[in-house]
Order: C-alpha cells, then sequence, then structure tokens
C-alpha cells in the first residue's frame, strides 16, 4: 500500500496566524484610535438649579407628630441647591455643544458649567432645548477653535457592530465603554413622556453618560446617550438618539441661532388636533372641571368637532375629555406630541378619551381609545 506524507509547515503556519497581532499593537487599535480622536470633543457638564423647600427642624417634627401638619414649617423657606452632571458633544469649533435636555434641566444661564477634556472650564449659555426630543443646544465661547464631532459622517448603524460610548458616568470624567449595537427602533416610556426609534446599546451607559457620544470604530457618529435600563438590577441596556435625529435638531438651532432661518411659529395643540383631525380641546380650569365631572388637570375638553371629520367618525363628541394624544399625555395647549407634529396625510394616530355613559341612575365614567386617519 501507497504511504501518503502529510506535511505540515507549522512555523509557517504559526506565522500566518500570528501576523496580524504582531503587527497590532495597543497604540493601533481601532478603538484607541476613535477614542484618541474624540475625547477631546467631549465635554462634562455641570448644572446648578436653585429650589425654594420648606424648611424642616427637629420641632417641626414634633409638632408634625403630635398636632399634625398645621404646626409643620411655620413657613419658612430655604433655598435648597440642586446640582446634576451630564456630559456633552462639541459640534462646531466655535463653541456649540449637544446634550440632553434633561442633563440641562431648569437650570438658568448661569447655572451651566462645561469642563473641556484638557480641564478648561466655560459658562455656557443655553441656545436652544426639546423636551420631547430630550435634546438641548448649549453654547462657551471657547478662547481657541474646539475639537468637534463631523456631524456629515454617520454610522450605518448595523445590528452587532462595534459602538463606543465616552461621558462622565457619576462623575468618573472622559469614561470608556465598548458594546455593540443591539437593537433599532426601541420605545422607551420614562414617566409620562414616551420615546420612540431609539438605538439599543449593551456599552455601559450610567449616571453621568447621558449627552455624550455613541460613536463606531471607525470614528463616525452613532447617536447620543440618553437613558438605561435599571429596572429589576437589568444589566447591558442601554439606550442612545440615532445620529440623525441629533443632526437635524443641531442645525435646524444653529441655524435659528445665527440668522439663516426664522424661529418658527408657536405650535397650538388644538389648531393642529383640527387642522389634522377636526375637533378643538380647551384648557379646564376649576369651574369646567366642576361642571363636567372630571378631575381638574387630567386632560383637555373637547369643545368643537366638524361633522364629517375624522374625529367625528371616530365618534369624538363635544364634552369629552382627551386624555392622551398617542403615547403623550395632554394637559395644557402647550403639550405637543412628535407622533402628532410628524402625522401626514392618511397615517393613523390612536387618542385616549373619558366620557360618563348613564347606566341606570348611575353616571359612569368610561376611558376608550380611538383611531383616528389624518386628513
Amino acid at each position: 500500500m501507497k504511504k501518503i506524507r502529510l506535511i505540515v509547515w507549522l512555523p509557517l503556519l504559526a506565522a500566518a496566524i500570528n501576523l496580524p497581532a504582531q503587527n497590532l499593537t495597543p497604540e493601533k487599535e481601532p478603538i484607541v484610535q476613535v477614542v484618541k480622536k474624540v475625547r477631546p470633543a467631549v465635554v462634562n457638564i455641570y448644572t446648578e438649579t436653585i429650589e425654594n423647600r420648606l424648611a424642616q427642624t427637629p420641632q417641626d417634627l414634633y409638632f408634625q407628630r403630635f398636632f399634625g401638619d398645621a404646626y409643620v414649617n411655620r413657613g419658612r423657606i430655604v433655598q435648597v441647591p440642586i446640582r446634576s452632571l451630564g456630559s456633552g458633544a462639541i459640534v462646531s469649533p466655535n463653541g456649540y455643544i449637544v446634550t440632553n435636555e434633561h442633563v440641562i434641566g431648569n437650570a438658568g444661564n448661569g447655572n451651566i458649567k462645561v469642563t473641556l477634556a484638557n480641564n478648561e472650564s466655560y459658562a455656557a449659555k443655553l441656545v436652544r432645548a426639546d423636551r420631547d426630543l430630550d435634546l438641548a443646544l448649549i453654547k462657551v465661547e471657547p478662547k481657541q477653535p474646539l475639537t468637534a464631532i463631523d456631524l456629515t459622517k454617520l454610522s450605518p448603524n448595523l445590528l452587532g457592530q462595534t459602538v463606543i460610548a465616552i461621558g462622565n458616568p457619576i462623575g468618573f470624567e472622559s469614561s470608556v465603554s465598548q458594546g455593540i449595537l443591539s437593537a433599532t427602533n426601541r420605545t422607551l416610556t420614562v414617566g409620562e413622556t414616551t420615546y420612540d426609534s431609539l438605538l439599543q446599546t449593551d456599552a455601559a451607559i450610567n449616571p453621568g453618560n447621558s449627552g455624550g457620544p455613541l460613536m463606531d470604530i471607525s470614528g463616525q457618529f452613532v447617536g447620543l446617550n440618553t437613558a438605561k435600563e435599571a429596572a429589576g438590577g437589568v444589566e447591558g441596556i442601554g439606550f442612545a438618539i440615532p445620529a440623525e435625529r441629533v443632526t437635524a435638531f443641531v442645525t435646524q438651532a444653529i441655524d435659528i441661532a445665527e440668522g439663516r432661518k426664522p424661529e418658527p411659529p408657536p405650535l397650538d395643540l388644538s389648531q393642529m388636533l383640527h387642522q389634522k383631525f377636526g375637533f378643538h380641546a380647551q384648557e379646564m380650569d376649576q369651574a369646567l372641571a366642576e361642571s363636567f365631572g372630571y378631575p381638574l388637570g387630567s386632560g383637555l375638553l373637547v369643545d368643537a368637532v366638524d361633522a364629517n371629520s375624522p374625529a367625528d367618525n371616530s365618534g369624538i363628541q363635544k364634552g369629552m375629555l382627551l386624555r392622551s394624544v398617542g403615547q403623550r399625555h395632554v394637559r395644557t395647549l402647550s403639550d405637543l406630541p412628535r407622533e402628532l407634529q410628524r402625522i401626514k396625510s392618511g397615517d393613523t394616530l390612536t387618542m385616549t378619551l373619558s366620557f360618563y355613559r348613564q347606566y341606570g341612575a348611575r353616571n359612569v365614567l368610561i376611558t376608550a381609545s380611538a383611531q383616528l386617519k389624518a386628513k
């Protein structure tokens, strides 16, 4: 029988396997290169808001225990500083910085402090904020042009791609974490506000990371870190606002701030409801709430419905209580849900309404949903 000789050139094979590792030093790692490039464009943001609160002393606690609330605090007011921290991304060399609206909160222009990666600090002013988008643009006046993230180079945002989060988690400045892009088009509800079309990642995102950039390994912008899922000890579920939405907000805000575009006219919720669905709504005062039997602050009162309109065809009637539009609870005419602002003719939107229905001798408050198609 003829023998077959099997020859394996082990040194050559080993060299082929180890060749990439031999050439790849820590300095050349893609993530190291991205951090080196992007870190100067990431800032730490500190805000302070002064809140008036009733003072409470041990004497107050004693009186509260034995005499009830009538004797507590005695009208003394103290001013309490409320501080928060977050991150931001420089988006132009002349000092514009994008961050989350919830990072800025109610801080006044004199109470926003920005620290750059080189430890230079500046007072910042608020340029524009959008609570529904959870985005804000602030401005500093730098001594020299700043390193900025290129908002024209956006990541393709492919599931499974490597992403890098840079920010200021719990005060640890310029921290870096790595993960993958886990999902897109996620919906997150925080309190009464719902955010849609978010990106999901398992990169570590903690309090203070909010407003910092999420990048891919080529240094392209993925999105803006905004929140994490913390219920029940859940780990590895963080959320970011997609880069396209951040870029659109920043572009419009800078154009308005620098006079290239006019300030958009204020939107009125009742006008938008009438334009899209054919009904008007109004805010309720105490007298209206008592008259209709609705809890004050629980919604808007429907005060007119056009015949043969989408609202009329869906069964909406004058005197009903409009509680929510899409995922957003509405209480005032300044509440403008994103779903309503984006809706186009033919799109469908869900609204929640309450009304009283007679059952025998009783009036029962009914809450129901209606599907309305925009005209």
